[in-house]
């Protein structure tokens, strides 16, 4: 895989992604890993910009770097702790995925790169356009944008076939599939699904298990709650291995936002959630 991704010479190297994944900020990277980090992330966000018809001038003076930083943030917040990036980080080091493959190509890569997912949300929040589906006379399913109006930048795209990236859009079929992996990991360990819930919101946001509020919710005591954790991991694992766009930054996202739904409202304004 590493030879595969060997041309990108745009490549910013582990270590400037490393600290990235530490802070999820840009620029707050040391000056020469920002430097490498800016021109990677500008060059992958403005060339797709461009395949979805769009130009610089349509986003106007919107910060391309800054967007993407909050993409990995739940919730789009720069402030609160960084749950979607904790996620990914958690399974490249579980499935030893290499950084230099995730980045060029879960992120970046030309086919099935989530570069493309990160631009339209950007030029959702840009426009205040909301992208959908829609099947043409051809029969080709066609990336359209809702209250758009006649604006000539609102140019509808062909979905490939073999990438069909406008699946992923569409919430509902991802929190359907979520629903079920709750389900799964419930019935499977036999474990609530409210703790199981718990487990996984505390592991994304890296709240350890053996705080009280934690303990409390999973009523029971520390070296239990590492054992259920452990199990709850490792099946969640199995279960995304099964499922076609888990790595999806999407699908995190909406893995968390259930996940700290069935939290109570005192656990989630203690451990950063919602109140």
């Amino acid at each position: 895989m590493a030879e595969e991704f060997a041309w990108n010479d745009r490549y910013a190297g582990d270590a400037a992604w490393t600290e990235w994944f530490d802070i999820c900020s840009v620029s707050g990277c040391r000056p020469e890993y920002a430097a490498a980090l800016h021109a990677q992330v500008s060059s992958a966000m403005y060339a797709q910009l461009a395949r979805c018809g769009f130009s610089r001038e349509d986003v106007g003076s919107d910060d391309p770097i800054a967007f993407f930083d909050s993409y990995f943030k739940l919730k789009g917040s720069r402030e609160t702790q960084k749950p979607l990036k904790s996620y990914f980080r958690y399974r490249i080091a579980v499935e030893g995925i290499k950084l230099v493959n995730f980045v060029c190509g879960t992120l970046f890569g030309s086919g099935s790169g989530r570069v493309r997912d990160i631009v339209i949300d950007w030029i959702s929040a840009c426009k205040g356009w909301k992208p959908r589906t829609i099947t043409g006379a051809d029969g080709k399913r066609h990336l359209a944008w809702e209250n758009a109006g006649t604006d000539p930048a609102a140019v509808d795209l062909e979905v490939a076939e073999t990438i069909d990236p406008a699946e992923f859009l569409d919430e509902n079929p991802l929190r359907n599939q979520v629903a079920r992996v709750l389900d799964q990991l419930s019935a499977k360990l036999k474990v609530e699904k409210d703790k199981v819930a718990l487990l996984l919101y505390a592991t994304a946001l890296d709240i350890s298990i053996t705080e009280p509020v934690v303990l409390e919710g999973l009523g029971t005591g520390k070296s239990r709650a590492y054992a259920v954790r452990d199990m709850v991991m490792k099946a969640l694992e199995k279960e995304l291995k099964k499922i076609e766009g888990a790595d999806n930054p999407l699908f995190g996202r909406i893995l968390l936002e259930m996940c700290e739904v069935r939290l109570a409202a005192g656990v989630r304004a203690q451990i950063g959630g919602a109140a």
